[in-house]
């Protein structure tokens, strides 16, 4: 039987809940992304949690490559309004731009990052199934385009596109998590 490393379980989840093609092109995760909501609350590539035990923002760990890198950390829903009619695909949950490779993020910790766009916790339609809630990590390479991580994103949050905002600012993703919640 073949040894499964972390980063091939991690690329066949996002594959088997579609995340791969929705949201990320297929890549090699380089490092694991660890979030956690507290009490045992941890994100584990398409576990179900609650949407109140999400509702604030979750500690983020990973493996920095050096001290000195920086990252990038978005949270973003494909499922808007839902997986069966995501016409305001992607909603943006959350931005944060150089976070030090150096310790893990604690939101409530000042100066660790920068918040481009404020946490907001899920809070997917009634009836409208389960979402998909993902966490996706960015190393800042020496061609990152600090001035787009750095500038104001549009008010409305949905129609984000992760892709796009990751190529326009020079971002190599190395790492994602994922969860499902749903109102029924």
């Amino acid at each position: 039987m073949p040894l499964i490393t972390s980063d091939q379980a991690t690329e066949a989840a996002l594959r088997q809940d579609g995340i791969i093609p929705d949201v990320l092109d297929s890549f090699h995760p380089r490092t694991m992304l660890m979030v956690s909501y507290g009490n045992n609350k941890e994100v584990a590539l398409g576990n179900k949690l609650s949407v109140q035990e999400t509702q604030h923002p979750p500690q983020v760990s990973f493996q920095a490559d050096s001290p000195s890198d920086l990252y990038t950390l978005i949270m973003t829903d494909p499922d808007a309004p839902s997986r069966k009619d995501p016409q305001m695909r992607e909603y943006r949950h959350w931005v944060v731009a150089n976070i030090s490779g150096t310790s893990d993020f604690q939101p409530a910790n000042v100066g660790q990052g920068a918040v481009v766009s404020p946490y907001m916790g899920p809070a997917p339609p009634a009836g409208s199934g389960p979402h998909r809630y993902i966490f996706l990590l960015y190393k800042q390479t020496p061609s990152t385009n600090v001035s787009a991580l750095t500038s104001p994103l549009a008010p409305q949050r949905q129609g984000f596109k992760a892709k796009q905002f990751s190529s326009q600012a020079h971002l190599e993703l190395v790492g994602a998590n994922y969860f499902f919640a749903e109102n029924a």
